[in-house]
C-alpha cells in the first residue's frame, strides 16, 4: 500500500474519529469513581454503532453474513481469477425473455423475487463490458440483499407473539 492509499484510506475514518472525539469530550469523568471507563467505553460503542449504522444502512447484518462467506469461500480456495463467461447471444436473449416476465408479472400485481432476481442475474449474464457488467452484478447483488432482508422481516414478524 503506498503512503498516498494510506492517506486516502486514513481520510475515510476521519468522520468515525470525530464521533469517538465526540464521546470522549461529552463523556463526565467524576473524579474519585472508578465507573468513567465503562461509560466512556459505553458511550464510543453507542457512537460507533450509530455512524456504522448510518454508514452501512440497515442491511449491515446481511452484508456481514455476505462478507463472512466471503472469508471462508477464499480460505477454502483462495483468491479466484476466473474469466467471465458472459455476453453471449443467447444469454442476451434470456435477459430479454427475464424482463418482459418480471414487467407482465409488476403490471399484474404479481411480481416476485425470484422473478426480479432472474432479471438483474439475466442482464448480467449477458453484459460483456466488464464496466456495464459490474454495474449489473452491483443491482443483481442489491437485489439478493434486500430479498434476504424481506425474508428475515417475516420471519422475524412470524416470530412475535401474536396479540
Amino acid at each position: 500500500m503506498t503512503s498516498n492509499n494510506t492517506t486516502t484510506d486514513l481520510d475515510a475514518l476521519k468522520p468515525l474519529a470525530a464521533e469517538i472525539e465526540a464521546a470522549i469530550l461529552e463523556t463526565p469523568i467524576r473524579l474519585g469513581s472508578n465507573d468513567w471507563g465503562t461509560m466512556l467505553g459505553s458511550a464510543i460503542l453507542a457512537r460507533v454503532a450509530v455512524f456504522m449504522g448510518r454508514e452501512l444502512g440497515p442491511d449491515a447484518h446481511v452484508l456481514a453474513e455476505i462478507q463472512a462467506e466471503r472469508a471462508r469461500q477464499d480460505a477454502k480456495w483462495g483468491e479466484q481469477n476466473h474469466p467471465d463467461g458472459t455476453g453471449y447471444p443467447f444469454s442476451r436473449a434470456g435477459a430479454e425473455i427475464a424482463r418482459s416476465n418480471c414487467q407482465a408479472a409488476a403490471e399484474a400485481g404479481e411480481v416476485t423475487w425470484r422473478l426480479i432476481s432472474n432479471e438483474e442475474h439475466a442482464e448480467a449474464m449477458a453484459e460483456s463490458d466488464p464496466v456495464k457488467l459490474r454495474a449489473e452484478l452491483i443491482q443483481d447483488a442489491a437485489v439478493k440483499v434486500a430479498w434476504i432482508a424481506a425474508i428475515d422481516r417475516r420471519l422475524a414478524a412470524a416470530a412475535r407473539p401474536s396479540v
